[in-house]
């Protein structure tokens, strides 16, 4: 199934959580296929033809087109294997080691009171990340060219409001919940799981490609006043610097407080000789009297409870939304829905710091302008 949003959302699946195997291992219309930029090349010519191991005319050519480009195009060719092909392509982009201490997901995890320890991985190439829990991001390192590798973060975050422990990443774990999904794929892993407290169907599902992680989180649970979504730094992060389109110049993550602008960044960055790290965030909502806001923090010693992770603030970054959300639980009508994706792109350190703004501002309009795609039969 697909990670589609909405009440009835097909979900993905997992012979090895409650929710099963996909009744239907073929590819069909509630599937679907990953393939990376990375992936696509030049145009079959018309000596080429089939290759070998195929079923003959099942080929499909995707022609994949970047909007912001001049005539940037690329092709994926999709076939039916006869049966001796390796789907992957010999390539794995990704590696997701799905640990939980307690043992067997299906026969140990506490799915009506946590917490439920792990010691979840995810590694490529370009960063690695540990996941102790649902809903806890504690550990990023970034692998790309000649990063350092220093552990950057404390822990990515989420609160109703900064300072409100009563429902934060810390008390999501320890509540009911489950996992949806944890799959490990050549071209990315997925982790999927439910139950934020109150919000039993809230849900957040991790895509991790080769160089970049999405967060999708559908947040549905009764109306609530506001929630910050952040990333706080660690000590390993002490010396970068934090740029957003609200303050391109930066500022220093050193425990010093700054003046940031308030409002919503389109794109945040954070450079050093650690590595690079591009973030943004979109909200697809109906709720037109959404109020959103930034958030940043740099402070040694603040008056703000941390509710978990370490004590202090380093450079924590990330979206507020303010002013109250209405209900988002199907169960109760009415309902409204709302959608956050969080991307954050693992890159090397820059070579010209002086142009990381123009990069980060480059990469979110890319990400406003996502390829399209054009499908037709194999027809060298």
């Amino acid at each position: 199934g697909n990670g589609s949003g909405g009440p009835t959302a097909l979900q993905y699946s997992d012979p090895d959580t409650w929710v099963g195997a996909d009744p239907n291992p073929s590819l069909d219309p509630d599937d679907e296929v990953a393939v990376t930029a990375r992936d696509a090349g030049g145009q079959a010519r018309s000596i080429d033809g089939e290759p070998a191991g195929v079923v003959p005319g099942s080929g499909v050519a995707v022609e994949v087109t970047d909007p912001r480009g001049e005539g940037e195009r690329g092709w994926v060719y999709l076939f039916r294997s006869t049966g001796g092909l390796d789907p992957a392509a010999g390539q794995d982009y990704v590696t997701y080691s799905f640990e939980l201490t307690s043992g067997d997901y299906r026969g140990t995890y506490l799915r009506s009171d946590g917490p439920n320890p792990e010691t979840s991985w995810v590694e490529t190439d370009s960063y690695r990340i540990e996941l102790p829990d649902r809903w806890k991001e504690t550990s990023w390192e970034i692998r790309a060219g000649s990063a350092t590798g220093a552990d950057i973060v404390d822990a990515y975050k989420n609160q109703f409001a900064p300072g409100a422990c009563g429902r934060s990443n810390a008390t999501f774990a320890d509540a009911e919940g489950a996992f949806v999904a944890n799959v490990d794929g050549p071209v990315r892993a997925i982790r999927s799981y439910v139950g934020a407290n109150s919000g039993p169907l809230t849900q957040r599902t991790h895509l991790f490609y080769a160089d970049r992680v999405e967060v999708i989180t559908d947040l549905r649970v009764h109306s609530v006043g506001g929630i910050v979504d952040y990333v706080d730094y660690g000590p390993g992060a002490v010396g970068m610097t934090y740029r957003s389109n609200q303050i391109p110049g930066g500022v220093a993550i050193d425990g010093s407080d700054d003046q940031v602008p308030g409002a919503a960044p389109r794109w945040e960055a954070v450079d050093g000789p650690q590595g690079r790290v591009y973030t943004a965030t979109r909200i697809d909502t109906g709720i037109g009297s959404l109020s959103l806001g930034g958030f940043y923090r740099d402070q040694d010693d603040p008056d703000e409870a941390q509710c978990w992770g370490d004590d202090v603030y380093l450079g924590a970054s990330g979206l507020a939304v303010t002013g109250g959300i209405p209900n988002t639980d199907p169960r109760t009508q009415p309902s409204a829905s709302l959608r956050a994706v969080r991307t954050t792109q693992f890159l090397p350190p820059a070579a010209d710091p002086s142009r990381i703004s123009a990069y980060a501002d480059d990469w979110a309009r890319d990400l406003d302008a996502p390829s399209t795609i054009r499908v037709a039969p194999y027809a060298p």
